[in-house]
């Protein structure tokens, strides 16, 4: 039989590609620990949810004003079994450890059901390796490092569309406008790092030359620019943490250099949409269809900024639903961490921002939504 499936299967696989002993891309681990068994506790005043994530700037009061208007929400319609839902806070600035440590207190004192944070790929893979320990549920909003996944630990919950869609989406884009000189600028941290690893595979899958790479500071991302003349290009990938990639573009096209640049979802942001500087041809692998406008949409957003007293960026639409993800999973699992991170595993939902669905390695297979900047609104791209 085993002769007859070698022979079967052999002339279907592509000449040149090898054959995987195992491929975890299709087969993630599940949790076989004990603990599900365990009932609901008793004279709880709260359902806690810990939210991990910046406390000194913009980034992080999106996601926790995100989280805070979901947990409302659920609340004013009972919170669960009448018990009402509670926002934990630990900010994660600071050095890597300072993450770490937020995630042992959230699991140990705090007690919380589940844990909403890492905003990038790095305290992400920090917080991993605790809630690996820990057994409690991380749900990480807006990460897009794919590594996240391929680390296969249970626990950890990836929504935002991955990196390496992102890239094939700008790659394939560059393709149909006949772009031919691409120049890479990736931020000097680890996000930017990572997203050029899967945008540099993407390129090679597609057989497309990167002209240039270089590498950008977060505190002085211009510096720069002066190397951009004298490199051909048809288009430059901007490729880091929003505000530093933002403040490059603008650098960019303050020096007078109109390239077409295009960039992944952290230049999807809503600064963009209230600059009054030119910013040129930007074409953005979205982390969902900003360009869409509904009812929904336009009320959450206004309470959102009488909330924050500013307007949500992407960072909030996916953290609320994130939020509501977790109470979904709560309301059918009950008050226990292995029987939340199983419904995790298996449910779905249809959120403000898109669809989350989970694959084997717990990222979303959501794909992201290619959109360019355009008469001060985002634009979807049909060509």
């Amino acid at each position: 039989m085993w002769v007859w499936l070698f022979l079967t299967v052999l002339p279907l696989i592509p000449q040149g590609m090898q054959i995987p002993y195992f491929d975890f891309g299709r087969a993630g681990s599940g949790f076989n620990g004990p603990g599900r068994e365990l009932p609901d506790p008793v004279g709880l005043a709260s359902v806690r949810i810990g939210v991990l994530g910046p406390g000194k700037n913009a980034e992080g009061l999106q996601m926790r004003t995100g989280v805070w208007m979901a947990l409302d929400e659920m609340n004013r319609r009972g919170g669960y079994k009448g018990i009402p839902y509670e926002m934990v806070f630990r900010p994660d600035d600071g050095p890597w450890g300072v993450a770490a440590k937020q995630v042992v207190d959230f699991a140990y004192e705090d007690e919380v059901w589940t844990i909403i944070g890492g905003l990038d790929g790095q305290r992400t893979h920090i917080a991993e390796l605790v809630v690996s320990k820990a057994w409690v549920p991380l749900v990480t909003p807006s990460a897009s490092d794919e590594s996240i996944d391929y680390a296969n630990v249970p626990w950890v919950f990836r929504c935002a569309p991955a990196d390496s869609r992102q890239a094939e989406l700008l790659l394939e884009y560059m393709r149909r406008q006949g772009y031919v000189h691409l120049v890479a600028l990736t931020e000097a941290q680890r996000d930017g790092h990572t997203g050029f690893l899967r945008l540099r595979e993407a390129a090679d899958r597609k057989n497309i030359r990167l002209d240039a790479h270089w590498q950008f500071s977060g505190g002085s991302p211009g510096t720069v620019v002066p190397r951009l003349p004298g490199v051909e290009s048809d288009a430059l990938i901007i490729w880091g943490s929003p505000e530093p990639s933002l403040t490059l573009l603008r650098a960019i096209r303050a020096a007078g250099i109109e390239t077409p640049i295009l960039g992944p979802a952290s230049l999807a942001s809503a600064e963009i949409t209230v600059d009054s500087a030119p910013l040129g041809e930007l074409v953005v692998a979205a982390p969902y269809d900003l360009s869409r406008q509904n009812q929904e949409l336009q009320e959450f957003s206004a309470r959102f900024k009488d909330l924050a007293g500013v307007p949500p960026t992407p960072i909030a639409f996916l953290s609320y639903d994130a939020a509501l993800l977790v109470a979904k999973a709560i309301r059918a699992a009950g008050l226990n961490r292995m029987r939340i991170r199983d419904e995790l595993a298996r449910i779905s939902h249809d959120g403000i921002a898109g669809k989350i669905q989970f694959n084997s390695l717990r990222g979303n297979v959501r794909e992201p939504v290619l959109l360019t900047f355009r008469n001060g609104r985002w634009e979807r791209v049909t060509k």
